[in-house]
């Protein structure tokens, strides 16, 4: 799931840049007031992307989520492989007993049983692909509305998204750093969430 880690850094440094709201001019002398006021009151902060995804709780369900997910999808794959390469080793043994006839038809049969693996293969990758594009989804829609709710009592007018491993922000005071903050109010509404969500029916 590496590449999955990847992609979700990616996403997250979009994710900044988050504007505050700003006060209607009332006049020359209130509008420069209310300027230097505003300047002084709101500031630029970051998040390390890095850390938040080693620590977000929705991020490492999904993640072990999916790796599950795929795990299973390979061994079913590999059975039904095994299985199509059984009927070819079975007519293999069979072969010098067979006409010629027979040996065609058992040809087309595992053609198109090896060509019908493979779209199943594809398909099911791709429901996957879709259902974890998804998840990132709602991860991405969690931190947005998260920074929302605590930007109204912080009022920062830029939240970015900062990665040790490179990105548009070269430098990062760490005076500036709120990921701890923010990865505690995730995983603090997330724990609610779980809470609150009905059980998953028990597997027969």
């Amino acid at each position: 799931m590496k590449k999955l880690s990847l992609i979700v850094c990616s996403g997250l440094l979009a994710i900044g840049m988050l504007s505050c709201d700003k006060a209607e001019n009332k006049g020359t002398a209130t509008a420069s007031s209310t300027t230097t006021k505003s300047n002084v009151d709101k500031k630029t902060v970051y998040v390390n992307t890095d850390s938040l995804l080693a620590n977000y709780q929705f991020y490492k369900d999904a993640q072990k989520e999916f790796e599950n997910k795929g795990y299973r999808l390979q061994v079913d794959l590999g059975q039904r492989e095994r299985g199509l390469q059984g009927e070819l080793q079975a007519i293999q043994q069979r072969a010098q007993t067979m006409t010629q006839a027979e040996l065609q038809g058992a040809d087309m049969m595992l053609k198109k049983k090896g060509a019908e693996l493979q779209q199943y293969s594809q398909q099911r990758q791709q429901a996957l692909a879709t259902e974890q594009a998804k998840k990132m989804q709602e991860l991405y829609a969690n931190i947005r509305e998260y920074i929302k709710k605590h930007n109204a009592e912080n009022n920062f007018e830029f939240v970015l998204g900062y990665t040790t491993a490179g990105g548009g922000i070269l430098y990062a005071d760490e005076s500036a750093d709120r990921t701890n903050e923010i990865v505690d109010g995730l995983n603090k509404e997330y724990a609610e969430t779980k809470k609150s969500a009905p059980a998953a029916p028990a597997k027969k």
